[in-house]
């Protein structure tokens, strides 16, 4: 699809889903966790990932002609492993940390990967901004991880 600059947009849906995917992650895991900064961490994540979702909409309604509400396969799994793990009594807030860390990694991977391609002015600053958000997520996550 293209924006009104009559660029096309590139891999903006993949994004969204990875992102959709990640808040409902944490949405979970802040059931699941005990200690409050860890659940206050998560709500930071979640906050980060709906604003730059809000951000990136437009481009998706470019990309796909409706609203990206879908999640992405590769995090749905290690979702479902992060389950399994945490079953069976391993440390459930260093379980949840280390693997949210993971999903972390799969967004910037997706945000580069769209920056690497072709897009109009307003996408790739929208995209730059969300990288930023995101790394400083990820920055955060790592921070906890070597608690």
């Amino acid at each position: 699809m293209q924006t009104h600059q009559g660029h096309d947009v590139h891999h903006i849906a993949d994004i969204i889903q990875v992102m959709n995917s990640g808040i409902d992650f944490y949405e979970k895991a802040q059931e699941k966790v005990s200690d409050p900064s860890i659940v206050a961490l998560f709500q930071r994540m979640i906050d980060a990932r709906k604003v730059s979702i809000e951000r990136l909409q437009p481009y998706a309604i470019n990309q796909t002609g409706h609203r990206e509400n879908g999640s992405d396969f590769a995090v749905e799994a290690r979702k479902a492993y992060t389950s399994l793990i945490t079953k069976l009594g391993a440390d459930k807030d260093a379980t949840y940390v280390s693997e949210l860390e993971e999903v972390e990694d799969k967004t910037l991977a997706e945000i580069k990967s769209a920056l690497k391609k072709p897009q109009p002015h307003d996408c790739e600053a929208a995209l730059s901004k969300t990288l930023l958000t995101i790394q400083s997520c990820h920055a955060e996550m790592s921070k906890m991880k070597k608690h």
